[in-house]
């Protein structure tokens, strides 16, 4: 009897077990390809559960001449070892000897999905293969390079991208899709962009897990052939038949909504020196590599950082104040790594929230790269740097080049000079959290003419930082100055938002007036301006409003401006140039205990006259849900603010003479105007109740902070 409760008790744990897959996901790389024609592919999956790893993959042949497999080995990668237990990933490596390289395909199926929305139970990951030589490198197609996190977690009231990582080795073009068939976990209420592999979840979703599949594709630029052994070939067009596919299952936790959304606050944001988006790093075999991750969450405590990686790597975690953490990744490449494309994804973890997902590539290479001395330069909208020819043994202008090999440098006997802008020369964008940076490289050439070389390779990355956002306090004063932004496309730039004293808008309140002290109903006058060195920019305000204290998350607002649209109805806009923004209101105060009023605003910066920019839509009633910013013609919404304005009481005549002998007259015209503005006020509310039953029963916490305009105190 006790045995069988056992075994009953072993069998109830496996089935608990079983029914905890959150995803999978394969990919490859060809090994080499011997004499006689056989083919050595290496092949690497990963599973993804909840509080504890299972081994549970099984790959078989699903078509064509897979071959046998000649090593295989599996283990846990990274897991939550909290009392949450929220995510556990595990790595298998499968080596396989083919003597076709022909096409073939790889299938794993199984049960059971963690309990989740869309009712999904069993999964089925199918890999295609193509091991033919490309006409334009050469070799067998390289797949992209694919890795997530085991655990996507996204309050349901905050809007998100997730950016999956797409790096190719070819440089050919990658694509996201669905698979085709109808049982497959498709999401029509996440909007997913396949060009770019980029998904976005609009904060309406309901709460529990969302089970995807999604098959991951690489089109060749232009047409090449496919050459095999046999002698056949096989033409590839661009966005045709794909050279590779990879199969990527995963989940997304929908959790209970946050009080904020802005990242830093609850939700972690990621931090200098953590690795860009993207961003490829090089190791050597046997030479351990070392990046660390930092990440901030003012409001909530950094508990892990949970991370997508090779077996053998190691993490280190480390918890400051200020709810500052930061993990050091370890990993040492070993033989069988060497020309391996290896990805790391990783996020912050807090109990309640998570950070964005950000992942990097390690390309192991044989030997050390040589690197070069250079002084750089970091201007407002450009990057110089000037490379000391000394420091590079036969180092000629000749064998460099930049990221965009169209773009020229400049020598004399002693120095290299190069001059990028933000947005030239194959400049890339890295946002690191606090900062901006923009980076490029210089890297040598061989001679095409050459039949041997004696120099090394040579490559000498350099960039720049700017503050993501920099404001000066002047003094200790409550008047906040210019607020300074940088991105690629339109390099420095900065706004400031001030008060003026007159509708003309040429004299702004001195700093040292602040806060502004205004009576109820006076007219109070408000300019924003953009200043960039661009020459063809124009400012557009989406929206303002106000609030009674220095927090833009007050849930007691009031809609100034709101998509570009004018709602107070005392506002008037005064027509400026295309980089300023004049406006009037009439001062208001919020009810209740609240005597400060503090306006803030989202800005976007357009070029000018482009017909798709948020700039040219101006006013929408109703936005289109899910648009996408494009980068090269508008910069994203930034939130500047300004105040406060305090109120000041009234003034109320104090002579003698307004009393005495007149009273009592006085007093009795008032109560007499007094009893019949009572009875027409009775009647008022009466119709006013009325018509209030039929209008909405709920809205907006902003239109229900109603604002005094009378000459009281209220």
């Amino acid at each position: 009897m006790a045995a069988s409760v056992v075994l009953l008790a072993g069998f109830f744990v496996a089935q608990c077990l079983s029914q905890d897959f959150h995803g999978g996901l394969m990919t490859f790389m060809p090994a080499r390809t011997d004499q006689d024609g056989t083919v050595l592919m290496s092949f690497v999956y990963k599973e993804s559960y909840g509080a504890q790893c299972q081994h549970q993959f099984s790959w078989v042949c699903d078509s064509g001449d897979c071959g046998q497999i000649v090593f295989s080995e599996v283990g846990d990668a990274d897991e939550d070892t909290s009392d949450l237990g929220l995510w556990c990933q595990s790595e298998g490596y499968i080596l396989m000897n083919s003597s076709s390289d022909k096409p073939y395909s790889l299938r794993e199926s199984g049960c059971c999905w963690a309990s989740n929305v869309n009712g999904a139970s069993n999964w089925t990951l199918i890999t295609y293969i193509d091991g033919g030589k490309r006409s334009d490198t050469q070799y067998m197609n390289r797949p992209p390079v694919i890795t997530i996190t085991p655990t996507i977690r996204i309050p349901q009231n905050c809007n998100s991208t997730l950016q999956f990582l797409t790096y190719d080795p070819d440089g050919d073009n990658v694509a996201c899709r669905y698979p085709y068939c109808e049982s497959c976990n498709q999401r029509p209420d996440f909007f997913l962009d396949e060009q770019n592999c980029d998904l976005y979840i609009n904060g309406s979703s309901s709460l529990g897990m969302h089970v995807f599949d999604m098959v991951v594709e690489d089109y060749p630029t232009e047409i090449i052939t496919l050459s095999y052994n046999d002698g056949e070939t096989s033409v590839r067009n661009p966005g045709s038949m794909p050279l590779s596919q990879l199969p990527l299952q995963f989940s997304i936790q929908i959790d209970q909504p946050l009080e904020s959304c802005i990242p830093g606050d609850v939700i972690p944001q990621f931090l200098s020196p953590t690795p860009a988006k993207g961003d490829v790093l090089y190791t050597v075999v046997g030479s351990p590599i070392q990046f660390t991750v930092r990440a901030q969450a003012a409001s909530s405590v950094i508990y892990d950082f949970q991370i997508s990686g090779p077996l053998n790597m190691t993490k280190t975690f480390h918890s400051y104040s200020y709810g500052i953490a930061e993990m050091e990744v370890n990993w040492e490449a070993q033989d069988p790594d060497l020309h391996k494309y290896v990805p790391f994804c990783f996020t912050a973890e807090t109990n309640i929230s998570q950070s964005e997902m950000r992942c990097i590539v390690v390309i192991v290479i044989k030997s050390t790269l040589q690197k070069g001395e250079a002084e750089v330069s970091c201007l407002q909208n450009t990057i110089s740097i000037t490379l000391k020819k000394s420091a590079m043994k036969d180092l000629e202008i000749t064998n460099l080049r930049l990221k965009d090999s169209s773009c020229s440098l400049t020598s004399n006997e002693s120095y290299i000079m190069a001059t990028v802008s933000m947005n030239s020369c194959g400049t890339e964008l890295e946002d690191t959290g606090d900062y901006i940076v923009f980076k490029n490289e210089l890297y040598s050439v061989e001679d095409p003419d050459a039949v041997i070389t004696r120099k090394g390779f040579v490559r000498i990355p350099f960039s720049c930082s700017y503050p993501k956002v920099a404001q000066v306090m002047a003094s200790f004063k409550t008047y906040k100055s210019d607020f300074v932004f940088t991105e690629s496309a339109f390099g420095s730039f900065s706004y400031s938002f001030d008060f003026y004293t007159d509708n003309t808008f040429t004299t702004k309140n001195a700093t040292s007036t602040y806060p502004l002290e205004v009576q109820l109903m006076d007219m109070v006058f408000l300019g924003i301006n953009a200043y960039s060195d661009l020459p063809r920019v124009q400012l557009f305000v989406e929206s303002c409003k106000a609030t009674p204290d220095d927090n833009c998350d007050n849930p007691l607002y009031y809609d100034i401006i709101k998509n570009g649209c004018i709602e107070d109805q005392t506002v008037v806009v005064y027509k400026s140039n295309d980089t300023q923004f004049n406006f009037e209101i009439e001062a208001f105060k919020f009810n209740g205990d609240y005597n400060e009023v503090y306006i803030s605003c989202f800005v976007i910066l357009c070029e000018t006259d482009s017909p798709n920019s948020r700039c040219s839509q101006g006013c929408m009633q109703k936005p289109v849900l899910r648009r996408r910013r494009q980068a090269s013609v508008e910069t994203e919404r930034h939130y500047i603010s300004q105040g406060p304005l305090r109120f000041k009481p009234a003034s109320r005549s104090s002579d003698p003479s307004d009393h005495g002998s007149k009273s009592v007259s006085i007093t009795t015209k008032y109560t007499i105007g007094f009893v019949g503005l009572f009875l027409i006020t009775i009647l008022v509310l009466a119709v006013v109740m009325v018509c209030k039953a039929k209008t909405r029963k709920h809205k907006a916490i902003s239109q229900n902070a109603l604002l005094s305009n009378t000459g009281s105190e209220g």
